[in-house]
């Protein structure tokens, strides 16, 4: 005997010793032997259907999901305006006061901040110049004495 023949003699034993056929359910057959059970399950089927509470029902009914759901739409109505606006089209921010006082407070890291804020390194680069043009010319080197003298108000 060859081993394929020796398997299928193997499988043919072993079906007819176990009955391997699949079970087939017979719908009708089933109510008729367990009508009360068919009723009942068919009665607890229909309450389910019928109890399920309506979410957007509830929601609805209550005044505080309304007025929370409207400040929502308006919060994403606004946020999809401001979002769609050209850069043209944005507010302006307004200009920080060029009124600083002396070329120190024109120098300061918040004023600083403020110029990098309102137009970036260019606007920081003008209020530099402005700020030196403030100070005037300095000479190029200076002494001990004058530096002495300029501390002592002398």
């Amino acid at each position: 005997m060859k081993k394929q023949n020796d398997e299928k003699w193997l499988d043919e034993l072993i079906s007819e010793t176990i009955n391997t056929e699949k079970p087939v359910f017979d719908a009708e057959k089933w109510k008729e032997k367990y009508a009360e059970e068919f009723e009942i399950l068919r009665t607890r089927a229909e309450q389910s259907s019928a109890s399920r509470p309506n979410i957007w029902r509830i929601v609805l009914q209550s005044r505080i999901t309304r007025l929370a759901a409207a400040a929502a739409v308006i919060i994403v109505a606004i946020g999809v305006f401001v979002a769609r606006m050209g850069p043209e089209q944005q507010l302006e921010r307004p200009k920080i006061s060029e009124t600083a006082k002396s070329p120190a407070e024109m120098l300061t890291v918040a004023s600083l901040n403020a110029a990098y804020r309102s137009g970036g390194i260019e606007e920081v680069e003008k209020q530099c110049e402005k700020a030196m043009e403030a100070l005037g010319p300095r000479p190029a080197k200076i002494t001990v004495k004058e530096l002495l003298a300029e501390f002592n108000g002398t």
